[in-house]
């Protein structure tokens, strides 16, 4: 399915252009509106980004990423100015847009798919944790495998997020737990795997969670992230421009280690899991030799 991402994202680069156009030369009122102004003065500066479509049909699976530029769009002018909140815009969209999005967009679902392939042979017997469960997009991809685990424990901020997802999971011994990956939880026992799609980016102290993930492997256990990338170190993902609506994207503090709030790069992530203490790191890397679109990682404790 990684395949598809230069496509889909050949169509997502000039509805993005077209808002960045708009959105580079305006006055952000504060330091969120800042930072989507900033994002698309880099796209522009750059110039890279398509400004025609590859050809007049769209294909299927973008439908929750479009939703959420025709949001963005609708409103970006009253949003930069300060007219209209985030949370105002979000709430349009509504669960099911965002679930949409996560759960069944292309641009998303890839990266469930590439973790559920890859830990596939490996949870027969094993005691794993996820974390970030969502809307469950890569739990529900996993489930005839989760079934043969020992032991599941689903986590995320939100109860009613897991008991929907625990719900559908018949067969599978599963627990759920309330994890904020920014204040980690001292003790949730130890996993074989632990594994999280798009989810550990938002870390605010990226080593102080990669350790405590380390911590809560067995010896030789195995951690599994799908993650999205931006382009390049000078040039964003062109979903930045929407995910600069959530907080936990836009405020995430940056270092030398990650210059860029949002996605790491493979190379950031590559050094992030080396000084947190993880071995034989390695990655399934999705690109086309000009963008970088992220991918499967593997670090092993």
């Amino acid at each position: 399915m990684n395949e598809l991402l230069p496509a889909l994202y050949d169509h997502l680069e000039p509805v993005a252009l077209r808002i960045a156009r708009r959105a580079a030369v305006l006055e952000p009122v504060d330091a969120q509106r800042a930072y989507l102004v900033g994002v698309a003065r880099q796209i522009l500066e750059h110039g890279s980004f398509r400004a025609e479509a590859p050809s007049l049909v769209t294909p299927p699976g973008l439908e929750g990423t479009l939703g959420w530029f025709k949001l963005l769009d609708v409103h970006l002018e009253d949003f930069v100015a300060g007219r209209i909140d985030a949370p105002e815009i979000i709430a349009q969209g509504g669960g099911r847009l965002w679930e949409t999005f996560q759960a069944h967009d292309l641009v998303c679902a890839v990266f469930g798919h590439g973790v559920a392939r890859a830990l596939g042979p490996t949870l027969p017997g094993a005691d794993v944790l996820e974390l970030g469960t969502g809307t469950g997009g890569t739990t529900r991809r996993m489930a005839a495998d989760l079934r043969g685990a020992s032991r599941v424990v689903l986590s995320d901020l939100r109860q009613s997020f897991l008991d929907r997802v625990a719900a559908g999971l018949p067969g599978v011994p599963v627990e759920t737990a309330v994890v904020d990956i920014n204040r980690p939880p001292a003790e949730l026992g130890r996993f074989d795997v632990v594994f999280s799609t798009n989810c550990v980016h938002v870390a605010r102290d990226l080593p102080v969670t990669l350790e405590w993930i380390r911590r809560c492997l067995k010896p030789g256990g195995a951690l599994v992230l799908g993650e999205g990338s931006h382009y390049s170190e000078d040039v964003p993902s062109p979903v930045s421009l929407v995910l600069s609506l959530f907080n936990g994207w836009w405020d995430v503090p940056t270092s030398p280690e990650r210059p860029q709030p949002g996605f790491l790069l493979p190379e950031h992530w590559f050094a992030a899991f080396r000084a947190a203490g993880f071995q034989h790191v390695s990655m399934e890397r999705w690109t086309d030799g000009l963008r970088t679109f992220g991918g499967v990682y593997w670090a092993f404790a």
